[in-house]
């Protein structure tokens, strides 16, 4: 393989993926290439169904052309030190294959661009379970900020979203960790104890996002009938406050009921155990 120009590689690599390819390095360049198109068409999706003013997923689109570039440039030079090598055939013929060595790279690259959207790097990874649970958490988190127009919940997105794109590196650094942690929310119900607790609090959020829904959608706009623009957003603050003022309170009360403890400081003993008579005991009094 001849030697590779720098100036070619930097030209092209404005377009990530091309100065790869120009390397001879095709399947790393269609990463870049599949990334950077995956990110616009993100874009276009959220555009479409309106979830922001302004489309978000466009913001790793610096991260994957940085990412291009350093990287061929990178690769630019090895190829050029690898083709100036001696192998005992002729400059023109001989062999850098470094496709092999990317594999690894190119998951890992395609994992980070998928979690983009919080839960399909995990997916993609063959994590399902936990790929779900974070997904619909960050859409949930989207829908019920803007249907039910309480910013503050707006500020799990950012954090589901900072979680997907590290979990997932560090998934790649000790994929070993993975049986050593509980898959999110699913492996709370599996645990009875835990799964009483968490229905709880569970239905007591379901039963207050609904009440704010009922509020907000449809005694709301019938009281705007007779009061002021003003007035009304001073009582859909003050009563969606309240709410969760209250379900706070029912959750500290319930924090503090504790089990009885044992009166009579004995452990239990199995009754099998209670009822065979102690043989050597017997003997003793003989």
């Amino acid at each position: 393989m001849k030697k590779k120009s720098k100036l070619i590689t930097f030209m092209l690599s404005f377009i990530p993926g091309l100065g790869h390819i120009y390397l001879e390095l095709i399947p790393r360049g269609l990463v870049f290439l599949t990334a950077t198109g995956f990110v616009f068409a993100m874009s276009m999706l959220f555009s479409i169904v309106n979830f922001f003013n302004a489309p978000l997923p466009l913001i790793a689109v610096p991260v994957i052309w940085l990412a291009a570039l350093v990287d061929s440039f990178v690769l630019v030079d090895k190829i050029n030190r690898r083709a100036l090598e001696p192998t005992g055939l002729d400059a023109g013929d001989s062999p850098v294959d470094l496709t092999g060595e990317f594999i690894f790279e190119n998951r890992k690259i395609l994992a980070l661009v998928f979690s983009v959207i919080p839960g399909a790097g995990h997916m993609y990874l063959g994590l399902m379970e936990k790929g779900l649970n974070l997904m619909a958490g960050f859409f949930l988190t989207l829908y019920l900020n803007d249907f039910l127009h309480l910013s503050f919940l707006l500020m799990f997105a950012p954090l589901l979203w900072f979680y997907s794109v590290f979990d997932v590196l560090h998934k790649f650094s000790d994929p070993v960790i993975e049986e050593k942690q509980k898959v999110f929310f699913t492996e709370l119900w599996k645990d009875h104890q835990m799964a009483d607790n968490w229905a709880k609090v569970a239905g007591i959020v379901l039963i207050a996002l609904g009440g704010i829904m009922i509020f907000d959608k449809i005694v709301m706009p019938q009281i705007g009938l007779w009061l002021s623009e003003q007035i009304k957003e001073y009582l859909r603050t003050g009563i969606i406050a309240l709410l969760f003022i209250g379900g706070g309170i029912k959750l500290l009360m319930g924090s503090k009921v504790k089990a009885a403890p044992n009166i009579t400081g004995m452990a239990k003993i199995p009754a099998n155990e209670a009822a065979e008579p102690n043989i050597e005991e017997q003997k003793e009094k003989f």
